[in-house]
């Protein structure tokens, strides 16, 4: 076992020397010497999950392959706390996987582990995680996914609060404000207001450390918020306008150089805000939503992005040119 340990740490120092191919060669060697070594075998997985960084030896079907292996091999009798781990690390992988049906359970059981060994901050993450595997998925087969989905990052608040992690706080704050946003029912208008008040406390603490990218990220869900607002409300205008605002905000931060996707969804984001107030008052609010379309095609383009850029087109070709008001 020792010996063992001691590849991990020579591998891990490949990994931050950013020589991750020789790290997992390292340790596939030292794999072969001790098959039943569970943690050789989460290790692997984790360089091949990419969890340190990009790099060209991702393969996120061989981590999960390791990371099945590492749960079989310390199995429901060995410590707690590495079992635990090992299914953290194996859920994680599913919902990179883009397999969150299968992610549950893994995180459950750790979430279960975690709580017995008196783990809280473990245990809260595991909520968090377990709130975003709820929101990835799908409606048709998961019709209370919004609602499990609060009610995991509401657990997870009970220990996550911006006094002891603030930076965890905002994270889980800003996820439920979404699941809010997006929760179905006679309550709508009471629940799109609850997101925008998450939204709110998360960029407080955002805002509070300087992170600005994050407050664009939130500026356009507030953006969101208001426009799902303004359909619920008998006196829209303020809403859509309050909308238009947060979105320009966030594109103060979004540029088309730096980051053209964010850049792209925001402007499509604002632009059916404009079509929206141009059904409220009068304006030259299709030139508005004309621009804005225009700009979204061509940061999905920027970003390598076919598919939204062909939604954003066949929402510009819904319009017709609006020539600008003098």
């Amino acid at each position: 076992m020792r010996d063992s340990r001691d590849r991990i740490a020579l591998a891990t120092a490949r990994c931050e020397a950013r020589r991750c191919g020789e790290a997992i060669l390292l340790l596939e060697q030292a794999l072969c010497g001790q098959p039943g070594d569970p943690e050789l075998c989460h290790q692997i997985g984790v360089c091949y999950s990419g969890a340190c960084r990009p790099h060209p030896a991702i393969n996120l079907s061989l981590a999960l392959a390791y990371f099945k292996r590492a749960v079989s091999l310390v199995g429901t009798g060995g410590p707690a706390a590495l079992r635990a781990k090992f299914l953290d690390s194996l859920g994680n992988a599913y919902l990179a996987n883009h397999r969150p049906e299968e992610a549950i359970p893994c995180l459950e059981e750790a979430a279960s582990l975690y709580r017995l060994l008196g783990l809280e901050d473990e245990w809260a993450r595991e909520q968090y995680n377990l709130g975003n595997a709820c929101c990835d998925l799908s409606e048709a087969e998961a019709p209370e996914k919004w609602a499990k989905a609060v009610q995991y990052y509401e657990n997870a608040l009970q220990v996550r609060t911006r006094r002891h992690n603030p930076l965890c706080f905002a994270a889980t704050m800003q996820n439920l404000g979404t699941a809010y946003r997006e929760l179905p029912g006679l309550d709508r208008n009471c629940n799109v207001r609850r997101a925008i008040q998450c939204y709110y406390a998360a960029m407080r603490v955002y805002m509070h450390a300087g992170l600005r990218e994050k407050c664009a990220a939130l500026q356009n869900n507030l953006g969101n918020a208001y426009l799902c607002l303004s359909t619920e409300s008998a006196a829209p205008r303020k809403y859509v306008r309050r909308a238009i605002h947060y979105f320009g905000k966030a594109l103060t931060i979004r540029s088309k150089s730096h980051s053209p996707c964010d850049y792209a969804v925001t402007q499509f984001n604002r632009g059916q805000g404009y079509l929206r107030l141009a059904k409220i008052e009068p304006g030259d609010w299709l030139w508005q939503a004309t621009r804005c379309f225009q700009e979204a095609v061509e940061g999905f383009i920027l970003c390598g992005d076919p598919t939204h850029a062909e939604i954003a087109r066949a929402q510009l070709s819904l319009l017709v040119p609006f020539p600008h008001s003098s």
